[in-house]
């Protein structure tokens, strides 16, 4: 008799930069019982030498507004500007997030920004939700003919964003 087998779903891959040790812990969590691999680093130098070694692999970068020796506007501008990379969902969790630093990351290409005071659940689905929105941005760019910079100005680069601080808010480009 012909034994099959189901293949496992695939982990996501996350890299987790956060200098409290507890939300670090509690967030590393939260994202395996999400079915994330989850790498992590507690301040920016060692968070930029994972991101280099591991970025092809990452599904999502979360990382602390306030980390260490390189924060997350630092980390966004690295991984949006001088990176050019547009595939990895990016996920900020700061404390008391005002909306100018919402617009200002989510201007950088930040996929949302995650009030702490949410707690890791929040950020761990935020997480998953920019890697899904990313996936599904991805897809539509492979199956669309037409080339993004043929399409008119308010499509060719407006994908779905949001931010959370003390509330779920819808942003576009």
């Amino acid at each position: 008799m012909a034994r099959t087998t189901t293949p496992s779903p695939k982990l996501l891959r996350a890299l987790v930069l956060d200098a409290d040790a507890d939300f670090l812990r509690a967030l590393t969590r939260s994202l395996e019982t999400r079915s994330c691999s989850v790498l992590s680093a507690s301040d920016g130098s060692h968070g930029v030498d994972l991101l280099l070694e591991e970025l092809l692999s990452l599904d999502v970068l979360v990382v602390d507004v306030a980390l260490p020796h390189r924060d997350g506007r630092a980390f966004a501008e690295l991984v949006r500007r001088a990176g050019g990379e547009r595939e990895l969902a990016l996920v900020v969790v700061g404390r008391d997030a005002g909306p100018e630093l919402c617009a200002s990351l989510l201007a950088l290409g930040v996929d949302a920004v995650v009030d702490r005071g949410e707690g890791p659940s929040a950020v761990a689905d935020a997480a998953i939700a920019a890697i899904v929105s990313r996936g599904a941005r991805a897809l539509e760019a492979d199956a669309e003919p037409t080339p993004a910079a043929a399409r008119p100005p308010e499509t060719a680069d407006a994908p779905f964003r949001f931010a959370f601080s003390g509330g779920w808010t819808l942003l576009t480009a």
